[in-house]
C-alpha cells in the first residue's frame, strides 16, 4: 500500500500558486457561482427552482419494483427468496407510492403551468394598463390645458365685469 505524502503534494500546489501569481484575494468557495442538481426551499418563490422540481417529478415519479441482484450465486440466490418471500407485503406499498409520486408530479406541474399562464397574462394586463395610463395621462394634459384656458377667459371676464360696474356709476 502506497502512503500519501501530504507535506509534499501542498508543497507542489504552493509553487504551482506562486508560478502562476495567484494570490488569497481570488473568489472563496462561496463566492463561486454553481447550479444545485435540486435546489432548497427558500422564504422567496423562485420560478426556476420550481420548474426543476417539476421535471425531477415527472421524470422520476416511478419507483421500480425489482433492482438487479448482483453478488454471487449464494448470495443471488437467497436475494431473490427474500424478494419473492416479502413480495406481498412490498408490492401494494409499491403501488400506491408511485401512484401517490405520479400524482405529485402532475400537481406540481400544474402548479407550474398555472403560475406561467398567469405570469404571460399579467404581461398582457400590464400592457393594456400601461396603454391606458398613456391615455389618462394625455386627457389629463389635455385638461390642464382646458383649465387654463377656462381660468384666463374667466379673469378676461372678471376684468370686463369691472370696467363695466366702472362705467355704470
Amino acid at each position: 500500500m502506497q502512503t500519501v505524502n501530504t507535506e509534499e503534494i501542498m508543497k507542489q500546489i504552493r509553487t504551482e500558486i506562486k508560478e502562476k501569481g495567484l494570490d488569497s484575494s481570488l473568489l472563496s468557495f462561496e463566492e463561486i457561482p454553481f447550479v444545485q442538481e435540486v435546489s432548497h426551499a427558500d422564504s422567496n418563490f423562485q420560478p426556476a427552482s420550481l420548474q426543476q422540481s417539476a421535471e425531477y417529478l415527472n421524470i422520476r415519479n416511478q419507483i421500480e419494483a425489482y433492482k438487479p441482484v448482483e453478488g454471487n450465486f449464494l448470495v443471488v440466490l437467497i436475494k431473490k427468496i427474500i424478494r419473492k418471500l416479502v413480495k406481498f407485503f412490498i408490492m401494494p406499498i409499491m403501488t400506491e407510492q408511485n401512484a401517490l409520486n405520479l400524482h405529485t408530479a402532475n400537481a406540481v406541474q400544474q402548479v407550474h403551468n398555472y403560475i406561467q399562464s398567469r405570469a404571460e397574462s399579467d404581461k398582457i394586463d400590464i400592457a393594456a394598463l400601461v396603454s391606458r395610463i398613456d391615455a389618462l395621462e394625455a386627457r389629463q394634459a389635455a385638461d390642464k390645458q382646458e383649465m387654463a384656458a377656462l381660468r384666463s377667459q374667466i379673469r378676461a371676464l372678471q376684468l370686463e365685469n369691472q370696467e363695466l360696474k366702472g362705467l355704470k356709476l
